[in-house]
């Protein structure tokens, strides 16, 4: 049975709020509520969603259901194909709370075992927004699969970490996306930095970008968009080229330039030299694209390597190496313990 907390919500949650700022708490209790959720225990996840939804159901539809079964048994006795019709609607509806259920427990999941901070996470309402929790609720309801429960529980705890970062529009893309479109995408956003991905080691072919593209998911653009590298000193005092994302980077020699930068003066390679500076083509993620690849595990660190293990070819190792941030304007060899003062990057 449901019970009050100290929080003043209407469930119990079995689980740690540690590390949960109060932003996203209130979010999620607000959200959890709205489905009378019964308890939850963070070691009993599967169990709980195989009862889910019969605790879940509230009084009023209780009765409802009471009322609806009283009005309609007189007819139902002299029509076996209403009754037959009756139960396929009741059982329609109990499967689609299950799936809702289900793809809301593993969004507590997916708050409690992945990182609830960054830029928005503390800003914004204290509850969802009823119209996106409306649209999240029809269709989570039809999340038949774990794959799809996953998918919708991901998509619930990326809003509550941040507010208005999935609008109805993109709820109507995730749902549209086929999955080898949903698995291409996947694929591409393990090597992403951010909310875009370099076309050095994107690993997709022109027809998988239009592809990702006409799925709303990328940026379209007739010519290549570029990301600007900020320039920087080594301890040494050689100069190097700069860009990093959330506390990674990576530090690019000047002098000599790698062998892949290419100086042309109409240049439109993947890592050139333009008017002075080092720039490299990105593809860009569009607000749908955003959304979804927030929901992808990645490794910031990993996709930086494999980009400087693709800068490095035909150059060697010194080329370019990965850095870390260690204060100010400090970053320290994710390898080594040498110690650069670097400037950073930006959008060209």
């Amino acid at each position: 049975m449901a019970k009050k907390t100290d929080e003043g919500v209407g469930i119990d949650v079995k689980w740690s709020w540690q590390g949960i700022s109060g932003k996203i708490r209130s979010r999620l209790t607000s959200a959890l509520d709205r489905r009378a959720a019964a308890s939850i225990d963070q070691t009993g996840l599967d169990v709980e969603r195989q009862v889910a939804v019969h605790r879940a159901l509230t009084e009023s539809k209780l009765a409802l259901i009471a009322a609806s079964t009283k009005a309609l048994q007189k007819e139902i006795q002299n029509n076996p194909e209403l009754a037959r019709r009756a139960l396929n609607v009741l059982s329609r509806a109990e499967r689609e709370e299950d799936n809702i259920q289900a793809s809301l427990g593993l969004a507590i999941e997916d708050l409690q075992n992945r990182e609830n901070t960054g830029e928005g996470s503390n800003d914004g309402p204290d509850q969802l927004n009823p119209d996106f929790l409306n649209r999240w609720e029809h269709y989570a309801s039809g999340a038949t699969t774990e794959t799809l429960r996953e998918k919708w529980g991901r998509v619930l705890a990326s809003e509550i970490r941040v507010p208005g970062s999935v609008s109805l529009k993109t709820l109507r893309v995730i749902d549209e996306i086929e999955l080898p479109t949903a698995l291409l995408f996947q694929r591409l956003c393990g090597r992403r930095l951010g909310n875009y991905v370099p076309e050095l080691t994107a690993g997709i072919d022109q027809y998988e970008k239009v592809q990702l593209t006409e799925a709303g998911l990328l940026l379209q653009s007739e010519f290549p968009r570029t990301i600007t590298f900020g320039e920087g000193e080594k301890a040494d005092g050689t100069s190097w080229w700069m860009l990093e994302s959330n506390g990674v980077g990576i530090a690019v020699r000047k002098d000599p330039l790698p062998a892949i930068a290419d100086q042309a003066k109409f240049s439109i390679a993947p890592i050139r030299v333009r008017e002075g500076a080092l720039v490299l083509n990105v593809l860009v993620f569009t607000e749908a694209g955003r959304a979804l690849a927030s929901i992808q595990n990645y490794s910031e660190e990993s996709s930086f390597r494999a980009l400087a293990e693709a800068i490095q070819q035909g150059s060697g190792t010194e080329a370019a190496e990965v850095l870390k941030h260690v204060g100010d304007n400090s970053w320290s060899s994710a390898d080594e313990s040498a110690t650069k003062a670097l400037g950073t990057g930006g959008d060209a």
